[in-house]
């Protein structure tokens, strides 16, 4: 069985046409993707690109060849200016294992009815204060978000689920204080990833997270600003999403959330090769000639794109 399952063939139909993918049309963009890394000095060789990966892009954009370029683009260059929240690429081994003592995140393996894939986000109960490290949450997320790329499939885009009722309140201030990575973690999943964000989900947030969550919100486009949805218990996402997507300990039908932690663990480790690559894809970056105004919408942050 795949890591990640894809959808049906009716609902692979269904996809497609919300994405506006015709005969031929992905093949074209993969083509349009590989001209431009030949024809861009500072962009690596397409000989050296995952195909698969190109496809990610082409589809993510909605066949729009302009965004799926200048989200490449962007994702090859996040790599090199980005490099401290990309150095790390083991949950199983220092620094970031102590941060799995703080959170789990996985990706659920089975898609929604309308084709979205969930990755869940939750703070454990009686985490070690000294593991509660907010910047190695984003490297972590950010982590995951690379090395699914190596098993996704057709989907129509992404859900967040956060489940932080049993957050502390110490961690207000570690959220202020790593409000710069948040800022750049949120930012390139929008300008620099292929994944379409649709909607986010947060149960169980304490009043005393309202600022923290507010940072969060801030950083995201007005369309996903009306898709954000607070929950006071695990039980209302049965009004958004079927139980057989929902893992067990929320009362869905899914594997446990433990399960499906450990095989991400292991995956993430199997993928090591990929992962290096991805990272190598921004090697030559250094030397680009693009100005930060070109990719950024202002010096230093991502422009916030139109997000469907």
């Amino acid at each position: 069985m795949a890591f990640l399952q894809g959808p049906s063939l009716k609902q692979a139909e269904v996809i497609k046409q919300e994405l506006g993918e015709g005969p031929g049309d992905l093949e074209r963009g993969v083509r349009d993707l590989q001209n431009m890394l030949a024809a861009t000095p500072y962009l690596p060789e397409p000989e050296t690109v995952d195909k698969h990966l190109l496809e990610l892009f082409v589809r993510g954009c909605r066949m729009d060849l302009d965004r799926a370029r200048s989200k490449l683009e962007a994702f090859c260059i996040a790599r090199k200016r980005h490099r401290d929240l990309y150095e790390y690429i083991s949950l199983n081994e220092p620094p970031l294992n102590d941060v799995c003592k703080f959170c789990d995140i996985a990706t659920l393996p089975k898609l929604t009815d309308e084709g979205l894939r969930i990755t869940v986000f939750i703070i454990k109960p009686g985490y070690p204060e000294s593991s509660a490290d907010v910047t190695a949450a984003v490297r972590a997320t950010l982590l995951l978000s690379d090395a699914r790329m190596k098993d996704e499939t057709l989907i129509t885009g992404d859900v967040f689920i956060y489940e932080v009722s049993k957050v502390r309140g110490s961690l207000v201030a570690r959220v202020a204080a790593a409000a710069g990575a948040i800022r750049r973690g949120i930012q390139l999943a929008q300008a620099a990833y292929p994944q379409r964000l649709k909607r986010i989900h947060v149960v169980g947030a304490p009043t005393f997270l309202a600022s923290s969550l507010q940072l969060m919100r801030n950083c995201v486009n007005e369309k996903i600003k009306r898709r954000y949805y607070l929950h006071a218990k695990v039980e209302e996402l049965f009004e958004h999403f079927p139980a057989r997507v929902i893992p067990e300990e929320w009362g869905g039908e899914e594997e446990s959330i433990e399960a499906l932690v450990k095989k991400w663990r292991c995956r993430i480790d199997e993928s090591r090769d990929f992962l290096r690559n991805l990272n190598e894809m921004g090697a030559s970056t250094a030397n680009a000639s693009v100005p930060d105004t070109d990719i950024y919408g202002t010096v230093g942050a991502f422009r916030k794109l139109e997000i469907d």
